[in-house]
């Protein structure tokens, strides 16, 4: 655990959750994370607490803490878990969403109890927008993404996809220049790549994308995309 400044330190229980959810946000934002980052936090760490109150002891403690360039949240129960330390991890379900969802994740098992820990990292200093350009050439259409990858961007880059969108159309869409991103940006290119499987002849192809994005998009979605960039 980070031993950086508390930023929330709270019990919680089956008729707490709404407080401490509200408590996460409101020191999440006032870190400087982003609202769909945010939102990412929160959800996190519900599902971190509602395994605690239903498969573990009951009730629990969250704290959270902010430490170079991140913030870390851990999630304790006295329940000591399974013996062989070994909680299942199940499409759509606590453990998995947590997993997926951070930037950094750890769980331990032992007689004092059970620690599940995830890290958010925080956006780095300069102007946070995005900046998505359309480049028509050949037949095709080019749509290039700089910056966040976030909940604004979202709604750019899901109007920019419909715009282009003509049955037999190629999409490309360049995400070499992503920074950062957060759910609702990837559930963006998840229905992009829907719309465009949708409409007769079209096509989309995905470039630029990092491990750790492909890693992202192969986690949360059962329509696994691909870097189809030739030079890579």
């Amino acid at each position: 655990m980070s031993d950086g400044p508390r930023l929330v330190d709270q019990a919680f229980d089956g008729g707490s959750l709404q407080a401490m959810r509200a408590a996460l946000e409101a020191r999440a934002v006032g870190a400087g994370m982003p609202e769909g980052r945010t939102a990412d936090l929160v959800l996190v760490v519900h599902e971190l607490a509602t395994n605690v109150i239903l498969h573990g002891s009951g009730s629990g403690r969250v704290i959270m803490t902010a430490d170079e360039g991140m913030l870390h949240v851990r999630t304790a129960d006295s329940a000591a878990g399974p013996p062989d330390g070994a909680w299942p991890v199940e499409p759509g379900h606590g453990l998995w969403i947590a997993r997926s969802l951070s930037d950094l994740y750890s769980i331990v098992h032992g007689p004092e109890g059970t620690f599940v820990t995830v890290g958010f990292a925080l956006p780095l200093p300069g102007p946070p927008s995005s900046r998505l350009t359309r480049d028509d050439a050949d037949g095709s259409t080019t749509l290039s993404l700089t910056g966040p990858l976030d909940l604004a961007a979202a709604t750019d880059l899901a109007a920019a996809v419909r715009a282009a969108l003509t049955p037999g159309h190629g999409i490309v869409l360049d995400l070499g220049g992503v920074t950062g991103w957060d759910s609702s940006g990837i559930a963006a290119v998840v229905t992009a790549r829907l719309h465009v499987g949708r409409t007769p002849g079209a096509t989309i192809a995905l470039t630029g994308l990092s491990e750790d994005f492909r890693h992202r998009l192969d986690c949360l979605t059962s329509a696994v995309l691909h870097d189809d960039d030739p030079s890579r």
